[in-house]
């Protein structure tokens, strides 16, 4: 019904009109999704054949040509000219490369073109040419989505050496983030984002916090990873110093994201040549001190390689990895410890020889996350953890994850409803309140909380405040991680006598 305007006859009565308008709240807990941050390939090839003229130029087909090599990591190689024969041409003997900058300045934008060099004593105009270069457009440095491995491997290339290393012990590891995407998957993941390295940006740690900054703002981005190469390579000092440097550059990028509103949980896992003689895992943790942060240890893991067929000992940046993709894929409420890993063969018997219980507790009482290998050969967490054992809201990388989840509902829930920018009416307050217990009770029934109380919801008043702030405050209860049950139990002597209860079946099967 709605209310007349009067302006003809109507009979007395009470008119009523419904104008509230509907609340629309977030459809669930957002995706936490696993995004894995390292070296690639750093390119991708192509083979191109094609008539070569002096006067007119051959523009090759992909942007973003590396026209000469780099030395890496990783290391990329120049484009190869070949002419029908098969002989490799010389560049600036028999050809030239001119390369077009796009006016965004953008190196993957920029296009090659190929010409003849006039002076050429082994060309003539018009003679058939191949060329193989490497290329990275615009997407291949930039944030990934995938859902299924194979098209990793289409965009970056195969994980493994395919030839075993003449070296005793190297690594046979060709491609660490398509390695980090199969292990993913592997262990649970149902969706990935990747951001491969990109040279340009400068030295290595340099990349890392390149590409930390294009996860910044993306909400789906929940748990950020970054491997590496086996055998990292520090510009100077000792590999431990480094690791620390970029596991300090994990904290703060995490941090700060999560600050502005997009939160981020890092899983950082070390390279396999780092030295607890120089930096004790201890040392290291502490120095973290981060509810942001997952330290995981060990340093090092058994892999194996199919095209070799040979186990070979990889970073422990993949055991990272697995965990991260483990927890993407568990309810929110649930967290890591005691979660089994796939997709690895084990410690070496020097590092489970090293891992004595009083050693792993020493580690874990600083805030360490450690993975070991169980009685039956399985590797397995033995408690989440952050590198911040301040409290339990803290420590526990479950009730952290349950605290971003609930902080993005509650956000994006509000958020949806439109209301910022539109003036504040008798109905607003009301409004949101009703927003908030649908998203709270929304939450309930996620699992992202057991229950929530003391809702409050008041427009500001000034002086005192802003009356263009609507404040909302509530309580929650989480469900704890069940860690510890204690038993305890007593044998009485007192007459001789020993008596049991069992049930029927096992009293019959016992004879």
């Amino acid at each position: 019904m709605s209310i007349p305007t009067f302006s003809s006859y109507q009979p007395p009565g009470v008119y009523v009109s419904d104008t509230s308008t509907p609340v629309v709240v977030s459809s669930g807990v957002p995706q936490q999704i696993l995004a894995i941050v390292g070296p690639a390939l750093g390119f991708r090839s192509a083979i191109e054949s094609f008539k070569i003229f002096q006067a007119t130029a051959t523009l090759l087909s992909f942007p973003g040509v590396f026209t000469s090599s780099v030395a890496g990591p990783p290391a990329i190689s120049a484009p190869v000219v070949t002419d029908a024969q098969g002989n490799v041409l010389a560049i600036g003997t028999d050809y030239s490369l001119t390369v077009t900058q796009d006016p965004s300045g953008n190196p993957g934008l920029a296009v090659t073109s190929v010409t003849r060099v006039n002076t050429s004593p082994n060309l003539n105009d018009g003679d058939q040419v191949t060329i193989s270069y490497n290329y990275a457009d615009a997407t291949y440095y930039q944030v990934q989505t995938f859902i299924d491995y194979q098209s990793v491997i289409n965009d970056y290339g195969q994980p493994f050496l395919s030839i075993a290393p003449v070296t005793p012990n190297a690594s046979q590891v060709a491609n660490p983030l398509s390695l980090a995407a199969m292990i993913a998957f592997q262990n649970g993941a149902n969706t990935i984002l990747t951001v491969a390295l990109n040279p340009s940006d400068g030295a290595l740690e340099a990349q890392y916090q390149a590409a930390y900054g294009k996860l910044a703002n993306n909400y789906s981005a929940a748990i950020v990873v970054p491997v590496f190469t086996d055998d990292l390579t520090p510009p100077s000092g000792t590999v431990a110093a480094y690791a620390s440097a970029l596991a300090s550059d994990l904290n703060q990028a995490t941090t700060t994201a999560s600050n502005a509103g997009y939160p981020q949980i890092g899983f950082f896992g070390l390279p396999r040549n780092y030295s607890e003689a120089d930096e004790p895992i201890t040392s290291l943790t502490t120095s973290l001190s981060s509810h942001r942060i997952v330290l995981v240890y060990p340093e090092i893991v058994n892999l194996y390689n199919s095209l070799t067929g040979q186990t070979f000992q990889a970073s422990g940046c993949y055991l990272a990895v697995a965990l991260g993709a483990l927890l993407s894929g568990l309810p929110v409420d649930t967290g890591l410890t005691q979660q089994q890993l796939t997709g690895f063969g084990g410690f070496p018997q020097s590092e489970i020889t090293l891992m004595t219980p009083s050693f792993m507790n020493t580690l874990a009482a600083e805030g360490t996350c450690i993975v070991f290998q169980n009685w039956n050969g399985a590797l397995v967490c033995r408690q989440g953890l952050t590198t911040d054992l301040s409290g339990v809201n803290f420590s526990e990388i479950s009730m952290v994850r349950r605290a971003d989840a609930l902080k993005l509902l509650v956000q994006l829930g509000v958020q949806n409803l439109g209301l910022i920018g539109s003036p504040i009416t008798a109905t607003t307050v009301a409004t949101v309140q009703t927003a908030i217990m649908g998203l709270l009770e929304q939450a309930v029934n996620d699992a992202v909380i057991v229950s929530w109380t003391n809702l409050a919801v008041a427009q500001q008043v000034y002086p005192s405040g802003n009356p263009t702030i609507i404040a909302v405050t509530f309580s929650y209860a989480p469900a704890l991680p069940l860690n510890y049950i204690t038993v305890t139990m007593s044998i009485d002597l007192a007459n001789g006598t020993v008596s049991s209860t069992q049930s029927n079946q096992n009293a019959s099967t016992n004879g």
